[in-house]
């Protein structure tokens, strides 16, 4: 897959086979399939299965994804499209079962999402977008651990950053910070930085803000509310930042694209 499968069985047995072993789930289990699984999902007698496919970063080509058709395996010339998994943070160790706290209150926000995004108005779209940041707050709560120090887990590659970069997107991010997950200096982090994206962490995270900007200046949020949400920190900066990367002011191009 691309995204990621929230899948939730209400009545019946299902089969589901991942990385080579099939796991059973009955009435009330929850599941989440993450981008990259090779999977085979099996009913096993009359079932009812509401499931929710999602993203829960941004990537600038988001647009362009689709959800994988059956048979589709070889997903190499869409490595682009697909989301970060959750797993490949050292923060997650979730399992394809989901063994919740409070299982009833996670399979009403899943019925409440699809309910929402069912209604195809754009206040149950904002709707369904608020239950799915709800479900992942909670999913996050229960599964993530504490990061181990960089002394004890230095990384030779960067394949984590786009995660990191996607999951902080309305935060202040240093080179300091990155450079101590990374397990390296801040000198070092810049040149291996610079050797695997082609420019420096600055430019890159800007480029990711504006782009995710544009798409909620698309969408009809407000200046300031996009300014915030992608990690400026002021709406004079944010301008600025957006002028010169698009050419155009984020009230110019807002009005542009209606």
């Amino acid at each position: 897959m691309l995204d990621y499968l929230i899948f939730y069985v209400q009545e019946g047995t299902f089969e589901i086979e991942l990385d080579g072993r099939t796991h059973v789930l009955k009435p009330g289990d929850h599941c989440l399939l993450q981008p990259g699984d090779r999977h085979t999902i099996r009913g096993l007698d009359d079932t009812i299965n509401p499931y929710v496919h999602l993203d829960f970063f941004y990537l600038p080509r988001r647009r362009e994804s689709f959800i994988t058709l059956p048979g589709q395996i070889d997903m190499t010339p869409y490595a682009e499209l697909m989301q970060p998994r959750l797993n490949d943070s050292e923060s997650f160790e979730l399992p394809m079962k989901l063994d919740f706290k409070h299982p009833q209150r996670m399979r009403d926000l899943v019925m409440k999402m699809i309910e929402a995004w069912q209604t195809r108005t754009y206040a149950g779209r904002q709707t369904a977008h608020s239950l799915a940041h709800e479900w992942y707050a909670a999913v996050a709560s229960e599964f993530m651990t504490a990061p181990q120090s960089a002394a004890s887990h230095a990384r030779p590659l960067l394949n984590w950053i786009t995660s990191y970069f996607a999951l902080h997107i309305s935060e202040p991010i240093s080179v300091k910070d990155m450079a101590k997950r990374a397990g390296l200096s801040p000198s070092r982090f810049n040149v291996v930085f610079a050797e695997t994206f082609g420019t420096t962490p600055h430019q890159y995270l800007l480029r990711m803000r504006i782009e995710h900007a544009k798409e909620l200046l698309r969408s009809g949020y407000p200046i300031k509310v996009a300014s915030e949400y992608c990690g400026f920190a002021d709406v004079h900066y944010f301008t600025k930042a957006f002028k010169s990367a698009v050419g155009v002011t984020p009230g110019q191009y807002r009005g542009a694209e209606r």
